[in-house]
């Protein structure tokens, strides 16, 4: 009979300053170098082997919010761990068990993984804490202006410990729409250059009752287009949640045409059953495997 690994949930470290929000829905297993799979949490893994093995456990996120694009996400490290394995026997990868009252108790602790040394100096880390941010208003959109507002005004009962003091707002009432773009224009030939051919994701906490576009702006011969990459849906009951845009094959493709300096845009306009929308945005990360 096989042994079994229970893995309940993985989160983020809040070390290196980072606010530790994630969207981890997938466990990455690994036992003595052999993949064992992904599998959504949470999950109790057959294991046919005994005794102490290395398990390796890593983050899995869905590209674009997609499930069919599930994805072992290279910016997370992941946790290795030795494990006893018995056959017939629960390894209970995190819960810690404890005497209170005079009782044996589970306590449950998710696994926590890090963003990898690589990546912790971001080009873009945009958390809205600063009184400025990140982003210009493309005035050919006729659009409206990126708010900085202070968290508590935000209506949802997600902690506010894991959005700072302030948020992003994108407001819109009949008629608006809005589009803004990173002030940083990411750009071959200098230290901002994005890879070819290689992950580039972009990170979005979001909290909205309206759907949002994000993608990228692509410059050539001083000609600016832009290219949507996915459209965020709205929440009928919003609630702050977390998007992982994968944008590697869109930035590929547009260096392959000659394009030579890249931004991120977000845009969006009024839905038509909307009176009003409100866009919450929150750390906004551009992460990608730095040039050599």
């Amino acid at each position: 009979m096989p042994a079994y690994i229970q893995i309940d949930s993985i989160t983020v470290s809040s070390a290196f300053g980072l606010t530790p929000t994630a969207k981890i829905v997938d466990a990455w297993v690994t036992v003595d170098g052999w993949s064992m799979g992904a599998y959504q949490l949470p999950i109790c893994i057959p294991v046919l082997k005994r005794g102490e093995h290395k398990v390796l456990i890593q983050a899995g996120i869905l590209a674009n919010n997609l499930s069919l694009r599930r994805h072992n996400y290279p910016f997370y490290s992941g946790k290795l761990l030795t494990v006893n394995l018995m056959e017939d026997s629960i390894v209970y990868i995190t819960r810690k068990d404890t005497i209170m009252n005079g009782k044996n108790t589970a306590i449950i602790k998710p696994i926590e993984v890090e963003l990898r040394d690589a990546y912790k100096s971001l080009l873009l880390n945009e958390d809205f804490e600063r009184g400025k941010h990140s982003f210009d208003t493309a005035s050919t959109f006729g659009s409206v202006l990126l708010e900085i507002k202070q968290c508590h005004t935000v209506p949802t009962s997600t902690p506010e410990r894991l959005y700072g003091d302030h948020v992003g707002l994108i407001h819109l009432e009949k008629g608006d729409s809005c589009c803004i773009w990173t002030k940083e224009i990411f750009k071959k030939g200098t230290e901002t250059e994005l890879p070819y051919n290689q992950q580039i994701f972009v990170e979005i906490d979001y909290f909205t009752n309206n759907i949002f576009e994000v993608g990228i702006v692509c410059t050539a011969n001083q000609k600016k287009s832009f290219h949507s990459v996915v459209t965020v849906g709205s929440q009928r009951n919003p609630e702050w949640s977390k998007i992982y845009v994968d944008i590697s094959n869109a930035v590929t493709a547009k260096l392959a045409e000659g394009v030579n300096e890249f931004q991120i845009f977000i845009r969006a306009d009024l839905e038509e059953d909307n009176p009003e929308a409100n866009i919450y945005l929150d750390n906004i990360r551009l992460v990608f495997t730095p040039l050599k």
